[in-house]
């Protein structure tokens, strides 16, 4: 039977809307045996909703779709993606039906139905249908306000500098490249800077190795001469800010490694008033125990004159719109990131919509601008009919990866979409004599435990805390999911029982000296949180203790009892090592194509993890599906930003 008919068949298990005006389904059972992949809050979701709009099984399905689509990390569902389709059929790999599914109407009479049940922005019902998209309220209003806040940014009086200071400044900072474009290439570090200097608002994206943080160090030099030079040693009160407290970590390590690499040409009083420690964005905002709000809001603004945020594709709508509700109106706005790596768990996809690919190009103005105090003639322009993009800058010079390498060279083919010369470029890697990439055999027990035993060995047999973080930051084993042969929770048993058989490590749930851990939950008291990375380590009086580097330069001794939910973590997701990198990085694929986590996303986060070296162990039909299939972000915040208010 056809999906349409086995679909059709399927509703006539549904309740009788004479008898049963509320409950579409009888029970949340009923529907999940005739949807797949329902999950009990789109049910309870769906039927409490209803109970407000009026029973339609239409409506009753769109909103089990929308809270799906919530789920999946889309703030709102867009009717074109659903309108006669058939939602939730699923069936084996020989046919035979597992779930019926529903067919949903045409756009025209969903659209007709939504409008019928008056669910528009200034209504104030739950849910809004606006633009053909359906949102839940509070999804609409982040965007709607973040929109607004963008726009204020970019729109206020924030070029207080006139061009021939920000030249004489740039002058300064790229003495190389002053009035000229080297070797006739675009500087887009020099670009960057000056794009940003003169904003309020702007968005510095860029791949690993294209230098995001050591070119934001000279925007922030910049902005201190500059403020110093009109106001005196007036301080600039500057934010740095990242989602995961690793990252934090990494940006306040870059940070600071720029800064004494400029000491030989940038005065020391603007190098001393360049921060070093970055906070999280929850540490910046003031977390209240057991609350959900922040102590930094609309009505307790932070004390900042400029917030800068690293690895923004991490954060989510719903936090980035917090953000901006605690900045004064005259704070500027930095974001960092690679506009190509996985967005956030969370619902959003903030970085990719306010830094579109490719570059839309800059305005007259702006270009003119950025021509004066460069002197670089050969930027792009604004196309006709797309929005400009003056608040972004690619930076697109890679200097770890300069092309020749493999994984350099496989990122890129990853992006691009490229499948099967992207396989193609693994397969003949070792053949070729690249030191970089190399293709793992299917077998986990080939490899791994070697792997392990080079790595992970060492950790037990390590007398120094310091030394064993760095061992630690040579390898990790990444994995696209959590569950099943190849997932984080099995290969880190394997690598367990394998450091076992040699005395280094514990095969059940014991702890043991040299015992990597991962923090799974936030506790704001111990200033721990989720995705921290710490070492269960024999102190001098012989007591096992949990220990996590602090800023980087110390050490964090807690006891084991203490500690929040945690894992153990030789092997970790691809999506929490966002914010991370290793020497050598090994990642796995899943057996089958049809793993819903497979993007060419997922695989160049993975792939940038490394700086070294790189071994990937995959199927070939995997790793095509994966390259072929995009995350595709639902989003009304584009069209937002374009509105005038």
């Amino acid at each position: 039977m056809p999906a349409n008919g086995v679909a059709a068949a399927g509703l006539a298990e549904l309740g009788d809307s004479s008898t049963d005006a509320v409950y579409v389904y009888a029970s949340f059972a009923r529907a999940k045996a005739q949807i797949a992949g329902l999950e009990p809050i789109d049910y309870f979701f769906a039927r409490e909703l209803c109970r407000d709009l009026g029973f339609d099984r239409q409506l009753f399905h769109l909103l089990l779709a929308l809270s799906e689509s919530l789920r999946n990390g889309h703030t709102c569902l867009p009717l074109a993606s659903i309108a006669g389709q058939c939602f939730g059929f699923a069936s084996d790999d020989e046919g035979l039906v597992s779930h019926h599914g529903f067919i949903f109407a045409g756009e025209e009479p969903l659209e007709q139905l939504l409008t019928g049940l008056a669910l528009a922005p200034g209504q104030q019902k739950a849910i809004v249908y606006h633009r053909k998209s359906l949102y839940l309220r509070r999804y609409f209003a982040f965007e709607a306000e973040l929109a607004d806040f963008i726009r204020n940014k970019s729109a206020g009086n924030f070029d207080t500098f006139s061009s021939c200071e920000i030249k004489a400044c740039l002058d300064e900072l790229f003495p190389l490249d002053s009035g000229s474009e080297a070797a006739g290439e675009i500087d887009w570090q020099h670009i960057a800077v000056a794009n940003a200097v003169n904003k309020g608002f702007s968005v510095i994206a860029g791949g690993p190795g294209t230098g995001k943080t050591y070119t934001v160090t000279k925007l922030l030099a910049a902005l201190i001469m500059l403020t110093q030079a009109r106001d005196g040693h007036k301080p600039l009160n500057i934010a740095l800010v990242a989602p995961t407290g690793k990252a934090a970590q990494r940006l306040s390590e870059s940070i600071a490694k720029a800064v004494k690499g400029f000491s030989t040409f940038i005065p020391d009083q603007v190098l001393a008033a360049i921060p070093e420690q970055a906070l999280t964005l929850h540490r910046l905002l003031g977390v209240i125990p057991n609350q959900v709000n922040f102590r930094h809001h609309r009505d307790n603004l932070l004390e900042a004159d400029l917030v800068l945020i690293d690895e923004v594709s991490m954060v989510d709508l719903a936090l980035m719109t917090r953000v901006f509700r605690a900045l004064p109106p005259r704070s500027r706005v930095i974001l960092l990131g690679d506009a190509d790596q996985l967005p956030s768990v969370a619902a959003g996809s903030v970085l990719s919509d306010v830094a579109p690919r490719p570059h839309p190009g800059f305005s007259a103005q702006n270009l003119k601008y950025l021509q004066q105090v460069t002197g670089c003639l050969s930027l792009p322009k604004v196309k006709a009919g797309v929005q400009e993009g003056d608040h972004i800058t690619y930076l697109l010079k890679s200097r770890r990866f300069d092309g020749k390498g493999g994984i350099g060279r496989l990122a890129a083919a990853v992006i691009a979409g490229d499948s099967e010369p992207s396989w193609q470029l693994l397969t003949r890697a070792q053949e070729a004599g690249d030191e970089q990439l190399s293709l793992l055999p299917a077998d986990l027990l080939s490899w791994l435990p070697r792997l392990a035993e080079q790595y992970y060995l060492p950790l037990y047999r390590c007398r120094d805390v310091e030394e064993a973080f760095s061992l630690l930051g040579r390898f990790r084993v990444l994995c696209a999911m959590r569950k099943g042969e190849y997932g984080v929770e099995n290969i880190n048993q394997v690598i367990r029982q394998c450091l076992a058989a040699h005395g280094a490590a514990d095969a059940g749930g014991r702890l043991y000296h040299g015992m990597p851990v991962m923090i799974s939950e936030n506790d704001y008291r111990l200033g721990l949180y989720n995705g921290d990375i710490g070492m269960i380590w024999r102190n001098d009086k012989g007591h096992l203790m949990a220990v996590f580097e602090d800023a980087g330069t110390d050490f964090k001794w807690l006891m084991p009892s203490r500690l929040p939910q945690y894992e153990t973590v030789y092997a970790m997701t691809i999506h929490k090592t966002q914010g991370s990198e290793f020497d050598h990085v090994a990642m796995l694929l899943p057996g089958q194509t049809d793993n819903k986590l497979l993007s060419r996303e997922l695989l160049y986060t993975g792939i940038t993890r490394a700086k070294s070296r790189l071994s990937i162990a995959s199927k070939a039909n995997v790793w095509c599906h994966g390259v072929e299939a995009r995350v595709k972000r639902f989003s009304g915040l584009i069209p937002k930003l374009r509105d005038q208010g």
